[in-house]
């Protein structure tokens, strides 16, 4: 939990550059920045080949956006493994994941259920009360991933993919902040 980040209203979303290992593999987590856009464009395509919603207009100002967006990256040997980018709204308290992806040589080995389980714990640190995403009603896959850390699935947005028109499934995850546990 030691790379969360705190939230401050007038500032930007902070995140310290750290050294993780998982499985036995070591790789470095760090706020992504404009500079990082190209691989990540690269990336993305290459895990939704048939997704061309993101451009890298998207991403810049996604990127730019630092008080309410936060995205990051994993490295190894300086090569661009896995990204994820959530927004967080002050108002809702909801941390909404808009984009995961692993590249396919890396997947199966925990990126990604790190990243989310990073993502988590930046909420809960900072008392947000719930996580939500969408992912293709086809991904099956990611749908049973976000079920095992705990997303529940809320419904179907109906066509909500552009490239396709394939429905999402809608997942929430609701957190209990422990001012909430030791009341009960």
């Amino acid at each position: 939990m030691d790379y969360c980040f705190n939230y401050f209203e007038d500032t930007s979303l902070t995140f310290d550059n750290k050294r993780v290992v998982i499985h036995d593999n070591e790789y470095l987590l760090c706020r992504a920045v404009v500079p990082d856009v190209a691989e990540m464009l690269h990336l993305q395509k290459m895990v939704y080949t048939d997704d061309n919603s993101w451009d890298a207009e998207v991403f810049e100002s996604e990127l730019r956006n630092e008080k309410s967006k936060l995205y990051l990256i994993m490295r190894q040997n300086d090569q661009l493994v896995a990204f994820i980018g959530a927004s967080f709204n002050q108002k809702t308290r909801d941390v909404h994941i808009s984009n995961v992806a692993v590249h396919p040589d890396f997947q199966s080995r925990g990126l990604g259920q790190f990243l989310i389980e990073t993502m988590i714990n930046c909420a809960t640190f900072n008392e947000y009360v719930s996580l939500s995403l969408e992912t293709r009603l086809s991904n099956v896959r990611a749908q049973k991933l976000y079920s095992t850390i705990g997303f529940k699935n809320i419904g179907l947005k109906k066509s909500y993919y552009q490239s396709n028109h394939e429905d999402a499934v809608d997942m929430r995850l609701s957190i209990k902040n422990e001012k909430e546990t030791v009341n009960e």
